[in-house]
């Protein structure tokens, strides 16, 4: 147990706000994946991991007192749980949007900025607003959902908590060289060298899971003036992004392993397991670019540079078919109960998915959530998309640098990044597509709230927003939109709070 005194000094030099108390099935989870990470790999004890619950939503680890501790975020996994769950319903792209802007409204609160927070949560209900207003169905929110079966277990089981705690356990490992996990860790380092580089032309090799950062830049009425590719940055980090990107991995490869055993216990099956998992690398993926991008959004102008870096994304799911396919042959450092469940997967299924990363397919997919992003930042600044590249510079290759990377987002439709486009939205084959419609629909409002807004951030405060200076009251208007959501009806209420609140500010104003 965690002396009381060195908890709150955990707790003061993380600088968070808290978002919910971690409840007692969140902790017994958690212990769960403890226990069975040290019974196998003989890491971890339940002082070195510490379940937190913040509106950073991200899990992190820190070094005190000489020791190194895992602080688990509840509030992460709740919010990948969210998304998966509008995926696996196949709900319409405007419940995956609310979720995205109330993790930014979440995020701008607890960096402080009280202005911003509250304009952003105002949206997100005046879009609510507008889709039943499109529908004609007053107060109501229509809401269709296509029950699946496996979403309750998979909930109920904390699975997504379990793989978020072994991740953290894997990097708590990393940082303690724990001789315990070198086996399985040396294992993923040896496959990700083995594939990292594309080498059909043996002339011409190249690397498949790293590239240099992109930076849009904007004048001052947001008219795109073009991209600055970091590739001297990147030369010079290029070592030490590849070294970060084999410890996710890694902690990636211990996570499964340990949600594995909570999945076997929730007697989840090995298939339903096996598509679980890139779902989830996706969403996470999502939730940390926004987290990124929000800090680095112009506030009160459109004159900006913007860097947006590739994630690990493409790297980590390769990893975790070499890690399946290594679990199924019987190859990997794990406990004999993983390793004779993940032998039941059907041979043609992982064939499948790895013939989609092989031939270009996987990796077409994990760029979408940077598409997405750009894409967002310029038409929530430019009110567009500008000019894609011309032609005759995909036909130079090589030679052409990374302009078609930094420019692929302008292939898309602009319909694609305003949301009030997808109320229409109807399942199909891609229904996957509605939270990526969202995540887009989100970061273009998100951009655009934050270059209009002119009112400093310490100019309203949260007794000015609510008359009896309650945080709770506040953060309930940021989380307002979702509680209409779960209730199906809307709450007049709060609809016109940010408007009210900026007549306010403007009154106070000297004449």
């Amino acid at each position: 147990m965690i002396p009381r005194a060195s908890w709150r000094a955990i707790k003061d030099r993380l600088g968070r706000r808290q978002a919910f108390i971690a409840t007692t099935v969140d902790r017994a989870a958690i212990r769960t994946v403890i226990r069975n990470a040290h019974r196998h790999y003989a890491v971890a004890r339940a002082c070195d991991v510490l379940p937190i619950s913040t509106m950073q939503w991200s899990s992190v680890m820190m070094h005190h007192d000489g020791a190194h501790i895992a602080l688990v975020d509840v509030e992460q996994a709740n919010a990948v749980s969210f998304l998966f769950a509008r995926m696996a319903w196949l709900e319409h792209p405007i419940f995956s949007y609310i979720e995205f802007m109330i993790r930014a409204a979440e995020t701008f609160y607890d960096d402080g900025d009280v202005t911003l927070a509250a304009a952003i949560a105002e949206r997100a209900n005046d879009r609510l607003w507008a889709y039943c207003c499109h529908h004609e169905t007053e107060a109501r929110i229509l809401r269709p959902v296509a029950i699946d079966e496996l979403l309750p277990t998979i909930l109920k089981s904390r699975l997504i908590l379990a793989f978020i705690t072994g991740h953290e356990i894997g990097h708590l490992a990393q940082a303690s060289e724990d001789p315990g996990t070198q086996p399985l860790f040396d294992w993923v380092a040896a496959r990700h060298d083995a594939i990292n580089t594309d080498r059909k032309d043996p002339k011409l090799p190249f690397e498949r899971f790293l590239e240099p950062e992109v930076t849009q830049k904007f004048d001052t009425d947001g008219v795109p003036t073009g991209f600055s590719i970091q590739t001297t940055k990147f030369a010079r980090q290029f070592l030490h992004m590849r070294r970060q990107q084999i410890q996710e991995t890694q902690a990636d490869a211990l996570g499964v392993i340990l949600a594995t055993q909570t999945a076997i216990d929730a007697g989840i099956s090995v298939a339903d397991l096996f598509g679980f998992f890139p779902k989830i690398l996706e969403h996470t993926d999502m939730l940390m670019m926004l987290r990124r991008t929000v800090a680095r959004l112009p506030r009160g102008e459109k004159s900006s540079a913007i860097a947006t870096e590739r994630s690990s994304l493409f790297a980590r799911l390769c990893l975790y078919l070499e890690l399946v396919r290594g679990l199924r042959d019987g190859a990997v450092d794990a406990p004999a109960e993983v390793i004779a469940y993940w032998s039941g997967l059907a041979e043609q299924d992982l064939v499948t998915m790895e013939q989609l990363a092989n031939d270009g397919t996987l990796d077409v997919l994990a760029m979408r959530a940077a598409l997405m992003c750009r894409g967002g930042i310029e038409v929530g600044l430019h009110g567009k998309l500008s000019d894609p590249l011309r032609d005759d510079y995909h036909d130079l290759g090589p030679f052409g640098g990374n302009l078609s990377m930094a420019y692929a987002h302008r292939q898309l439709p602009d319909w694609l990044f305003r949301i009030e486009t997808s109320f229409e939205w109807e399942p199909d084959d891609a229904a996957a597509d509605a939270v990526v419609y969202g995540f887009a629909g989100a970061i273009r409002d998100i951009t655009e709230i934050s270059a209009s807004e002119t009112r400093s951030r310490w100019s309203v405060g949260r007794r000015d927003i609510m008359l009896e200076g309650s945080d709770a009251v506040f953060v309930e208007l940021l989380r307002s939109a979702r509680r209409q959501t779960f209730g199906r009806q809307l709450d007049t209420w709060w609809r016109g709070f940010e408007t009210i609140l900026r007549h306010r500010h403007e009154a106070a104003r000297p004449a």
